[in-house]
């Protein structure tokens, strides 16, 4: 579900694969002004179709607990029962949900409110809590993808673009016209779901979205790039994104956002699928996927490159300069991964590393060609600098399905399939030639899975990044939830948004050989 950059002319056209809200979602939300604080906590109900939850509500003032008051509860969707004051300060409530989607959960008293979202889908692994949306300022109207936690579960990071994903994945059949093979975007704009790939949605200042790069957008519309290719595309789409990262809070929302990104005025790199590994408590190096035209590596898709940050700073990944609409030059301060052979694709990687810290493997998808896994390990030297060799992954991993994103801990390997996040054990040895033996790994065990194209429900779940924090296994990934296109028939609006799930019921994960 990342972006991606596809080539349509040589070194200059760039296209990338919304939360349609009217306001940022601010979730826990509690209010300053009253001396009253309210926690939330949601507990799943395992039962036979989609899970109730309940809704664990503790009131205090000044740290004391508080019983026997009324407290106010709004649940728009779903059944929800009589709220049970347990008179040591905690209430409880039970939500059944009628089908899959996002469920907010608010409870009020005295002017302290806390507004939570459960999510719920219609396959959740037993043992697992209940998934919910990120709270603080992650989830707003607009694309969050590429969804990457710190090991430490310190720091999360998004891709983000001021976009209807809607429009980036169905442009090409909006815009469709006769005598064009891709599209005609002059022609485009009178058409019912024009808006979906010329209208923006979502912030791009702050307190939100500081410094988004907006050189591709004129009055809330994207301009795309003005170039006509005979037959093939008048007009070139351009969606710009850019990473944002958003650090901890102490109530476990996600605030502070910073920048990483190119200093490119347009957004059109859009490098994709990070992974980071912690050099100190808020410096880290990181691997991330990125098609530089001008390195000439030996093909044109994405490579593997690397870079090192301090974390809580905006980080320039390098100058991109341009002459009229087009690239004049880029000056990266990422580096290339030296690959024995960097033909094809080598998309969202994920390091492994050994019980000394050193990267001793690299898992990459490729989602646009052969939609398959691979990994790459080091036969002599040492990260970033040594030779690699690589073997495809062998069934049960790479199957007829499409295989993407990804997350292997060195006794489990996450990925996304299809519309679900799954997992399959491994048991062998560290090594290449283990990691390509089929008898080296489990069958598919399903942690999330949906595919509800109903509107308002969860169609999708993917980017699977694991972290480990306060005794928890925490796994945060992106959902899709299908929205109405309104009056478009045969459409459906897809936004893509950033949940968490507590895994710890599956059982401790080290992280390191």
């Amino acid at each position: 579900m990342n972006s991606r950059v596809l080539p349509l002319v040589l070194y200059i056209l760039f296209a990338f694969s919304c939360s349609n809200l009217s306001e940022p979602i601010q979730s826990d939300e509690q209010s300053t002004q009253s001396p009253y604080q309210i926690q939330l906590e949601f507990e799943r109900i395992e039962v036979e179709g989609l899970d109730p939850f309940w809704v664990r509500v503790e009131l205090t003032n000044n740290g004391i607990r508080q019983s026997n008051k009324s407290l106010q509860v709004e649940v728009p969707r779903g059944r929800v029962s009589e709220l049970t004051d347990h008179k040591d300060g905690t209430y409880s409530f039970v939500v059944t949900p009628d089908a899959t989607g996002i469920y907010p959960v608010s409870v009020s008293y005295q002017g302290a409110t806390v507004r939570r979202e459960a999510l719920v889908v219609n396959q959740v692994l037993e043992g697992l809590g209940q998934p919910q949306l990120v709270a603080g300022l992650v989830n707003t109207p607009g694309y969050e993808d590429g969804i990457t936690i710190t090991p430490d579960g310190e720091y999360l990071f998004i891709q983000y673009g001021p976009l209807y994903f809607s429009g980036i994945i169905l442009h090409s059949s909006i815009c469709a016209e006769e005598g064009w093979s891709l599209y005609d975007l002059t022609t485009c704009g009178p058409k019912a779901d024009s808006p979906w790939v010329f209208s923006t949605i979502g912030p791009t200042t702050g307190p939100y979205r500081p410094g988004f790069p907006t050189g591709g957008i004129r009055k809330s519309k994207l301009t795309h790039i003005d170039l006509r290719i005979p037959g093939v595309a008048n007009k070139i789409v351009l969606f710009p994104t850019t990473f944002y990262g958003f650090r901890r809070q102490p109530d476990g929302s996600f605030a502070e956002p910073f920048k990483v990104g190119f200093q490119d005025k347009k957004g059109t790199n859009g490098p994709f699928g990070l992974s980071f590994q912690m050099t100190g408590p808020n410096t880290a190096q990181f691997l991330v996927a990125w098609n530089n035209y001008f390195d000439d590596l030996g093909d044109d898709k994405p490579d593997v490159y690397y870079g090192a940050l301090t974390l809580g700073q905006e980080t320039s990944l390098g100058e991109v300069k341009y002459e009229g609409e087009f690239f004049q030059s880029i000056s990266p301060q990422i580096r290339p991964l030296g690959f024995e052979s960097h033909v094809g694709v080598q998309g969202n990687p994920h390091h492994f590393s050994d019980s000394s810290g050193s990267i001793r493997s690299i898992w990459v998808d490729d989602e646009q060609d052969t939609h398959d896994l691979r990994v790459y390990g080091l036969s002599s030297g040492d990260f970033p600098d040594g030779s690699w060799s690589f073997v495809d992954l062998p069934s049960p991993i790479n199957t007829a399905d499409a295989e993407s994103q990804p997350f292997f801990t060195g006794s489990r390997l996450f990925l996304n399939r299809e519309v679900k996040i799954v997992y399959h054990d491994y048991w062998g040895p560290q090594t290449l030639s283990g990691y390509a033996d089929p008898a080296n790994w489990g069958q598919e065990v399903v942690v999330l899975g949906s595919g509800d194209l109903s509107i308002g429900g969860i169609f999708g779940v993917g980017e699977p990044s694991l972290a480990q924090r306060e005794g928890k296994t925490l796994l945060y990934f992106a959902y899709v939830e299908a929205r109405s296109a309104g009056s478009v028939p045969g459409r459906i609006d897809y936004d893509l948004g950033v949940g968490y799930v507590d895994i710890s019921g599956l059982g401790p994960l080290p992280m390191t050989e």
